[in-house]
């Protein structure tokens, strides 16, 4: 393990206040780095992510490449230079690094410095969003829908919200059962035990709901690491979606995946029909947590009867591993 990754948060739950800042150490898991649509083959972009930046390039064989973005030898920004071959040369003085983050070539005749590298993240493509994992090597896997493989699904993925409050307080919703009565206007019946705490990494429970907009809906949820929920809504029909979010600095950048199934019984309209169903759906949510999170000075305070389920989730937050690999790369 990475002297920059620690086994365990060791924050008192009841000390958790949602703020990010740039140099601390972030949970581990998967983080939105960008679309997949706008990184090509060819050409490398740079995006701020965590609490630095990073390049973002893809291999000869179109897996994706994240990696700092800082070059070690007098500090230019790679993502402004060109992919050569597997390689991202810088524009400077045409230093080369391998997607391993290794220094492959320098110009002229002298032995490559041993602190000629930078950190590479574990990088993978997946529901149209190139993710990084925060950490030398993932405990867990990208975060997946219930009961599909990727394969399964029509999907579209699209940037959504700024927030400035950590992404387990967004990802906490889920478990804010107070919040999904008064605010979204809900009608279930669920207890605390129903949330099932599956390993270290994951989440799950299962919520049949009321609306008095849309009537009656379940909704299969899975929660993965402090940053990714998915849900499917199951009607006559189901669709899907995917909310996360991803630090960056003292902000934080939202994703939003909508998703639907592959039924051969379905037209190409009808498909098309339920992903903007979900994603209006999507839209509508984010809209009333907007307004309940920008501008939060979260702290846990005079807790209800009501908050147990959250109070649960909170305690796992803040034993959560957390990671800074890219630190001494910036």
């Amino acid at each position: 393990m990475s002297d920059q990754q620690s086994e365990s948060a060791s924050t008192d739950w009841h000390a958790l206040d949602a703020k990010l800042r740039p140099d601390d150490p972030q949970p581990v898991g998967w983080y939105a780095v960008a679309l997949a649509e706008e990184v090509s083959a060819d050409k490398p972009r740079g995006f701020d992510f965590l609490g630095g930046r990073v390049v973002v390039y893809r291999s000869t064989s179109g897996e994706p490449v994240v990696m700092t973005s800082r070059c070690p030898h007098m500090g230019a920004d790679l993502a402004l230079g060109d992919v050569v071959g597997d390689d991202i040369q810088c524009t400077y003085h045409h230093f080369c690094f391998g997607p391993d983050g290794g220094c492959n070539s320098i110009p002229g005749e002298g032995s490559i410095p041993t602190s000629a590298r930078l950190f590479s993240y574990p990088a993978v493509e997946h529901f149209g969003i190139i993710w990084a994992y925060n950490g030398d090597e993932p405990l867990f896997p990208p975060p997946a829908i219930r009961d599909y493989d990727e394969a399964d699904l029509l999907f579209r993925a699209r940037r959504t919200n700024i927030f400035t409050i950590a992404p387990w307080l967004s990802i906490g919703n889920t478990f804010d059962f107070m919040h999904l009565r008064y605010v979204h206007d809900l009608e279930f019946e669920i207890e605390p035990e129903g949330v099932h705490y599956l390993d270290a990494h994951h989440i799950e429970l299962e919520i049949p709901f009321v609306s008095a907009e849309t009537g009656a809906f379940e909704q299969r949820i899975r929660v993965t690491g402090t940053n990714a929920v998915s849900f499917q809504t199951v009607t006559d029909h189901t669709t899907i979606g995917l909310f996360t979010s991803t630090p960056i600095g003292t902000t934080a950048q939202t994703y939003y995946i909508a998703a639907v199934p592959k039924d051969p019984d379905a037209t190409p309209a009808d498909l098309e029909k339920r992903l903007a169903e979900q994603e209006t759906f999507g839209s509508d949510l984010l809209v009333d947590d907007a307004r309940t999170l920008t501008g939060i000075e979260f702290h846990v305070g005079s807790l209800v009867a009501g908050d147990q389920a959250m109070a649960t989730y909170l305690q796992w937050v803040s034993r959560f591993p957390t990671a800074s690999p890219a630190a001494a790369f910036r």
